[in-house]
């Protein structure tokens, strides 16, 4: 009697030791291979993460410097776009540049005509340049039908890409301009062609200035070498 109470023991117990074994989960199935252990160095140093925004050291990456009729947007990585209108103050619009650009600008003085053109200054970026009058009593900012206007000659300055209407781009040739379908064309005395766009919306109403497009040539048949925003009515 005590043997077989012996036995039912032991069948119970080998029982309960079987269960537990098919029951448990394995180690292999527990284990990512997909993911590295980490070191004891890794675990003791925090990854580093990136900021949120650039810290006032660093430079703003430029995707891009868009011109219109009535002024440019220069869009960054960092921050909103910025937007200039050709009667605005030009300090912000230098600032932003300059900061976009990653160098101040050169400056020079352009002479007007002493009544009805004033005198600008120039603020060169490369192969981009803002004109800026310098206005007089005479020649008020706010009454003047082009108080700023702008040219480029590389497609690209830095970081920044340069984007005209029309599909205008700087190394096109004649043809190709031809094939956007300009206004009108006007051969120059030194060999090269004068291309207009939209000359029509050139105009100054309620204080607003609006520009056309030139594009000018370096030859007969190109390439183009400046693309202008500037007041010239037609």
């Amino acid at each position: 009697m005590i043997l077989a109470v012996v036995a039912a023991v032991l069948v119970v117990a080998v029982v309960a030791v079987l269960g537990f074994a098919l029951t448990r989960p394995s180690d292999t199935a527990q284990t990512d291979t997909s993911v590295p252990p980490v070191s004891t160095s890794d675990a003791s140093t925090p990854a580093s993460i990136p900021s949120a925004s650039p810290s006032p050291s660093e430079s703003v990456s430029a995707m891009g410097l868009s011109l219109s009729a009535t002024g440019f947007t220069l869009r960054t990585g960092s921050a909103d776009p910025f937007t200039y209108r050709w009667a605005d103050e030009p300090t912000a619009a230098v600032a932003a540049l300059t900061t976009a650009f990653g160098s101040a600008p050169t400056q020079r003085t352009q002479a007007g005509d002493g009544s009805t053109l004033p005198d600008y200054t120039v603020y060169s970026w490369g192969g981009f340049s803002l004109f800026e009058m310098m206005p007089t009593a005479a020649l008020p900012r706010a009454s003047f039908s082009q108080p700023s206007y702008a040219l480029f000659s590389a497609n690209q300055v830095g970081t920044v890409a340069i984007t005209a209407e029309f599909g205008l781009k700087i190394g096109l040739s004649a043809a190709q301009v031809r094939a956007l379908s300009p206004a009108s064309e006007t051969p120059r005395s030194s060999g090269n062609i004068r291309f207009a766009f939209d000359p029509q919306r050139s105009s100054f109403k309620g204080g607003v200035p609006s520009y056309s497009v030139f594009a000018d040539t370096d030859g007969a048949d190109g390439p183009v070498g400046t693309i202008l925003y500037f007041y010239a009515p037609q």
